[in-house]
């Protein structure tokens, strides 16, 4: 197939071998009662095969397992049954952890890394990329750090991550997987929390969760949590001042149909750095890690909001009407002094200059699916079907002032250099962006997993994306259009070899469309990821321990490279291959103790990807359940990773691996009071976090020895 128009037959093709393996699934879902009713056999199905998602609850179960997700499929399901790498961080992984953002929920991961990118939050990776998208109860989001990244944990039960391509449901995106974060839910009872945080760096956070329930049946129901909070770092000058509030209504019209409503709203003040450069050679600056390379008046300012009304209907064959709609706004507003230059070795000159940026972004997410379960050749399985519509405004207005000329590393003093007056739109050479995008992303998907026999499960999936997105730079009055339709197969396969072990392989795809221009102005053709993964999953002590291990084998093409006959122009890159193996463990092995543990090694061509092939994290947590002590717990572990690097126009920035190790203790009072101490990096070990793809700037020390202290009050 080497032409557009067999390349558009075959998708042809496939979407009608798709749609018609839909339908024979649909028409077993009837014919197999039929068939065994005929002769003379009785079939009883299961009411609710396809659960709700308060099955999947993992507030208040004090366990760092769950054996059932919601990443990667519309329903809930258990996760031994997704032919694909799933990591659950609980709710009480998150808080014995003290993690309030993603970045730092990515610290507990073996197989995702965190990135920072102004000292406060930043990018994360997996399997040799970089994370741009993340889901809130699986609606889709942009994930840059520059506007910001995710929502504050504190409104979410769980964080989901399905490593690999996740085309069917995602649509487009990098090849990375899914990182799906829970909102959490009304729980039918009457009371509260309130949390108190007092940590070193002047860190000062409160918390406060309201629930409520009415009717005779709590058929309506409420909660209402709010946050805020204002810390410095171990830098100099930076600081942070965020809060917000999240609330939702749940409502049981009848037995079978809920529907839910609700918003998240917060905003951001932030006062950062983009990193330290290094010298021209790529080794690191001789200065202290408390050195902030920027200005007292840089700032971030953010606001965002969402609007979510959700609906779900329960038939009595056990399907599930789901309806699922999101609006999403944020408005981002950018100004920041930075190195453009490294430093000189011999004079300690380097140049600084200023970037502005407003960012204005409306999302529009709508999505309704139907899940059943049905007998095929008399065992249970399961299909769904749906259709999402997302539409995406973004204005972006950008500029530079480059007055801040050469600055000497010996007498650099941030509080000398003199703010300028930023205006919009900017003007001079076309890197002064101005632009307002429109895209529109509209899918059919659907899949079915097939009981094939006793043990034995096949998932047959796929989805027909339609991709349109038009950017109109005003400052250069130009248009670039991007059109694309796909279609994305998923297939899966695996295997109960005992009742507590399963072993899987699969093969998943996505695609990924690039605004970047070749030479001749055309387009280059969108990123092509695809990925076979084989592993094995298993569940111990009654499901209390989950473990899992995979191998995989992972690879991208054409995507955006520079030119090097055409400054300002692209090419699009030949295949690029990443491969891997993780492990991970989450549970409990005998009463009293919690333990999460994993480890990850990647191998990538990528010259983009600043991750260590190897990272491991252990955590282990105590609970004395009798004597003197009984109640209070312990808990230590330790984050280590290899050696990494970044290339800088063929200069190579070395960092030494490192290992830090965390602890935390707690107490309940009595039973409305408990305390916690958290204490980070408790041998005080300096270490490089990150290095970036240039030695202008980028180079971040992890935090030092930090401390907090946390009460809280329930009522």
């Amino acid at each position: 197939m080497t032409d557009a128009n067999e390349m558009n037959r075959y998708g042809r093709k496939m979407l009608r071998a798709f749609l018609l393996g839909t339908v024979c699934v649909g028409a077993l879902a009837q014919a197999g009662p039929a068939r065994a009713q005929s002769s003379g056999e009785a079939v009883t199905l299961d009411r609710i095969v396809v659960e709700g998602d308060e099955e999947v609850v993992t507030e208040d179960t004090g366990s760092y397992a769950s054996s059932r997700s919601t990443v990667g499929y519309k329903q809930p399901t258990d996760i031994r049954e997704i032919p694909q790498t799933v990591n659950v961080l609980t709710r009480q992984r998150l808080d014995d952890a003290n993690a309030t953002t993603l970045e730092e929920a990515g610290y507990l991961l073996p197989n995702v890394t965190t990135a920072t990118g102004n000292g406060f939050d930043g990018s994360l990776y997996s399997r040799g990329h970089e994370v741009f998208t993340y889901n809130v109860d699986g609606a889709p989001r942009s994930f840059l750090s520059l506007y910001g990244t995710a929502p504050d944990l504190v409104f979410f039960d769980r964080v989901e991550v399905l490593s690999g391509p996740s085309g069917v449901f995602q649509g487009s995106g990098e090849p990375v997987g899914t990182i799906n974060l829970v909102r959490k839910r009304p729980n039918g009872e009457n009371g509260g929390s309130a949390t108190g945080h007092l940590g070193t760096y002047d860190n000062y956070r409160g918390e406060a969760d309201l629930q409520v329930a009415g009717g005779d049946r709590k058929q309506v129901r409420g909660r209402l949590i709010g946050y805020g909070f204002t810390k410095q770092s171990y830098l100099d000058i930076a600081q942070q001042d965020k809060g917000g509030g999240y609330g939702t209504v749940e409502y049981d019209v009848t037995e079978d149909l809920t529907v839910s409503f609700g918003g998240i709203h917060e905003s951001e003040d932030t006062v950062s750095m983009s990193g330290q450069p290094t010298f021209s050679d790529g080794s690191f600056l001789n200065v202290g890690t408390e050195t902030f390379f920027g200005a007292p008046w840089n700032q971030r300012e953010i606001n965002t909001a969402e609007g979510f009304a959700d609906a779900e209907y329960t038939f009595d064959n056990g399907g599930v009407l789901k309806l699922n709609s999101r609006i999403y706004d944020r408005d981002t507003n950018i100004k920041n002094a930075l190195a453009s230059t490294s430093v000189d070795a011999s004079t300690g000159d380097f140049t600084m200059f200023v970037f502005a940026r407003r960012f204005d972004e409306k999302t529009s997410y709508l999505d309704l699916n139907y899940a059943q379960p049905f007998t095929f050749f008399e065992r249970r399985s399961e299909f769904a079907i749906g259709t999402d519509y997302r539409r995406t405004e973004q204005d972006m207005k950008q500029n530079f002032d480059f007055s801040l000329g050469t600055q000497n590393i010996n007498t650099f003093n941030p509080y000398d250099l003199v703010e300028p007056e930023i205006t919009y739109p900017g003007v001079g050479p076309g890197f002064r962006l101005n632009t307002e995008t429109e895209t529109d992303e509209f899918g059919g998907y659907g899949y079915a997993r097939l009981q094939v026999y006793d043990g034995l499960n096949l998932t047959l999936g796929g989805r027909y994306a339609v991709y349109d997105s038009e950017t109109e730079d005003t400052g250069r009055s130009t248009v670039t259009s991007i059109d694309e339709n796909r279609f994305v197969p998923m297939v899966g396969l695996s295997y109960d070899i005992v009742p507590e072990a399963t072993v899987y392989t699969s093969y998943s795809e996505i695609f990924q469309p690039q605004s970047e221009q070749k030479a001749d102005g055309s387009q280059l053709d969108p990123i092509e990821g695809r990925q076979v993964e084989i592993g094995t999953k298993v569940s111990l002590f009654d499901g209390f321990l989950q473990g899992q291990a995979a191998v995989y084998w992972l690879q991208d093409e054409n995507r955006a490279a520079d030119d090097p006959d055409n400054v300002g122009s692209f090419v699009e890159s030949q295949e690029e291959d990443t491969v891997g193996f993780e492990i991970s463990l989450a549970g409990s092995p005998y009463p009293g103790v919690e333990i999460s543990a994993g480890y990850s090694y990647v191998d990538t061509d990528l010259d983009t990807d600043p991750t260590p092939e190897h990272s491991g994290v252990i955590w282990g947590r105590y609970t004395f359940l009798e004597g003197p002590l009984q109640d209070l717990y312990v808990g230590a572990g330790v984050q280590a990773v290899g050696d990494f690097e970044a290339i800088s126009n063929g200069v190579k920035i070395d960092a030494p691996g490192y290992a830090v190790v965390n602890a935390a203790a707690g107490y309940p009072i009595n039973e409305n009071f408990e305390i916690g101490l958290f204490v980070e990096n408790l041998l005080d070990n300096e270490y490089v976090e990150r290095v970036n793809n240039t030695t202008a700037r980028g180079v971040f020390y992890g935090d030092p020895l930090t401390a907090t202290f946390r009460l809280t009050g329930r009522f």
